[in-house]
Parts: structure tokens; sequence; C-alpha cells
């Protein structure tokens, strides 16, 4: 199987040269193996308000997450979502997520507290502004623990109180999987009112070491440096510091700008397009980590991963809230599966072996 994988690898990096991000999508999925992937994180209600006065009530957080790896990875992946969920929004929600057939949902705990409530007033350039009421209490070693054999941990900081430092340390210890930290909220207070304002723990450096992998959006970033990073030079110097602490890649979105990933002594810039019928930029960092997933459980490509990631990304800003997701992905899938059929033929490996043979040898 592993000469299959190096094949097929080399194979998506030399189409999606001259294809996309497009032919990547129908690479991985034809391409891909079983994964096991666990989200820990929180799910919250959302309530996001534009500047029209217009309101979107929905379902967020690490919801994301699980319904862009459902539908992207399809039967080739299974999800374990670990989380804290409200008794008022447990039935809600975990009827949603009984719809995706590769989700367990064993992790899922109904808990005695009202549920994660967040409002997000959205300003005329896109910048947003928190309220939270209510949050579930941070999740505990014992709930993690079952899931530590997996090939993927994804954390996601949605409150910034989802699990401890010491759990977080602890689930470090005894796993070998992949740790993937979006950074996200940890990196947000909370005054008496709900309202979020920036305020980084000073021992974060701590809390990212236990991670493999770290995302982040600009401002959070900012947060974490104390300064303004107002340069691509800037950023990336900062990135690498972050690196140092013994990454192996650190990824900063940019917004309509793309992103930028620090790795392995590089400065990759994946560049941002337009996107087509612009609605709602909420959960575009969810969706961004989940393709990156995606992308390099298949291929081990942190280039692809990170080009993959921002072209997803851009298509979530065309749906407002989770409900519009299925049919956005069902979208991509027809409008792009047809232009890449006759990769099928190019995946099988005697196919590869007539056109190619001296590179199948090598790669079994």
């Amino acid at each position: 199987m592993s000469g299959v994988f190096l094949t097929q690898s080399k194979l998506c990096y030399s189409l999606s040269r001259t294809r996309g991000s497009e032919t990547c999508l129908a690479l991985f999925i034809l391409t891909m193996h079983k994964f096991k992937i666990v989200v820990i994180g929180t799910i919250n209600k959302d309530t996001i308000i534009f500047p029209d006065g217009k309101k979107t009530e929905s379902f967020g957080g690490i919801l994301y997450n699980l319904l862009t790896l459902s539908h992207l990875g399809k039967e080739q992946v299974k999800i374990y979502p670990v989380c804290n969920l409200g008794y008022d929004v447990y039935d809600q929600v975990i009827s949603q997520l009984k719809n995706c057939g590769n989700v367990e949902l064993r992790g899922v705990k109904k808990v005695d507290f009202k549920n994660n409530h967040a409002f997000l007033l959205v300003d005329e350039k896109n910048q947003k502004e928190e309220t939270l009421k209510n949050r579930v209490p941070p999740l505990s070693y014992s709930q993690i623990k079952p899931f530590l054999e997996s090939d993927v941990i994804l954390v996601n900081f949605i409150s910034g109180i989802d699990l401890s430092l010491l759990t977080l340390k602890r689930m470090r210890k005894n796993t070998d999987a992949v740790i993937f930290m979006d950074v996200h909220s940890l990196t947000l207070g909370v005054d008496d009112s709900g309202k979020r304002y920036f305020d980084a723990p000073r021992n974060w450096r701590e809390w990212i070491k236990q991670a493999d992998m770290v995302q982040m959006n600009l401002p959070e970033l900012t947060e974490l440096a104390k300064r303004d990073l107002k340069s691509q030079q800037e950023i990336s110097e900062f990135g690498k510091y972050i690196l140092n602490l013994g990454l192996r890649a650190v990824l900063v979105t940019l917004a309509e700008e793309g992103a930028l990933m620090i790795f392995d002594r590089k400065v990759r810039k994946s560049k941002g397009s337009k996107v087509r019928r612009f609605k709602d930029a909420t959960g575009c960092g969810d969706v961004f980590s989940a393709g990156f997933l995606i992308c390099y459980l298949q291929t081990k490509d942190l280039t692809k991963s990170v080009d993959f990631a921002n072209y997803v990304a851009g298509e979530k800003c065309r749906v407002s809230g989770v409900e519009g997701m299925k049919k956005l992905f069902d979208n991509i899938w027809s409008v792009r599966l047809p232009r890449t059929s006759s990769l099928r033929a190019a995946l099988r490996p005697e196919t590869q072996c007539r056109k190619k043979r001296t590179q199948c040898e090598a790669g079994r």
C-alpha cells in the first residue's frame, strides 16, 4: 500500500500544478485511505448579526470542523467529536450529526449547563465583536483518553476553556497522533458582560508546545506577539519564533489575502481568491483547518494542504451558518468532479506503470 501511496501523492502534486485545488479535491478522495480524526472543542449556538440588521441563527464552533471533515472525507474517514454539550441544545445538535454516517458520537456528553451561545456582531469591514453567554465546563482527561489512538487530534479552542493545560499535556504525553491546534479563543478573555477581548495567557508558549501544528489568524498572532505585525516579513519572523518552540508548521490565515505557512525554515504564501457571492466568513477558519487535515493525511504535503485549505475556506464564505454546507460541498463535487473524471484511469496502478514503469517500480 505504501508504494501506491507514494505514487499517487506524486501524481496529485503533478496534476494539481496545472489544474488547481479542484483537481486535488477529486484526487484526495479518490486516493484516500481510512483515517481516524478526533475533534476536541465546543459546539456553539451562534447568533450572527450583520451590518444591515439581519440575523442568522445557527450552530457553530467545532460543528464547522465536523461537517467539513464529514462532507470532504466521506467514507474514507471516521470522525470522533469530543465535547460537552448543553442540555438545552443537545437534541438539536445530535439530530444534525446523526445525518453524518462517518461521525461517531460517543465522545459527546450532555451536561447540566446551558450551552455556549455566541452573539457575533459583524461590521462593514467584516470584523466581529463577540459576546458569549453561558459556558459548558472544560473537558476532563478521562473524556479524551478513549480517543487517543488516532491519526490526528484537532484541538480547536472555541471557548478558550475547552480543556486545561494539564489535560492537554497529559494528552500529548499519551498519544502518537498528530496534534493540530487552532489557537483561536485561547487568545481571548471575557468580561462580566460576556464581551470577548484579546487577552492571551502569559504561558501561551506552554500550550502551543503541546501541538505539532498550529493555526491562528493575524489578529491572534498579533496578540501573542504583543506588537503590530504589519509586513509579511514581520509575520514570518514571529511565525519562525513559534515554529522554533518545536512545531512542524505554523499557519496564519489572512482573510481575503489567503494564508501564510512557516515550516522547515521556509515561508509559503497561499494567495486568496475572489469569492463569488460572498455572504459570511464565520467558520472559515474551522473549514480551513478541516480542509488542511483532509489533504495532509493523504499526501503528507504541507504546501498542497495549505492551498487546498485556502480553497475550501474561500468556498465557505458563500454560505452563512452550517445549514448550507452540505449543499455547498455537494455542489463542489458535482461541478468539479466531471472535469477530472478522466483522472480515475490515471490513478489505476497498471495505467501508471504503462506510462512510467520506472516510477511505479521505485514506489513499490
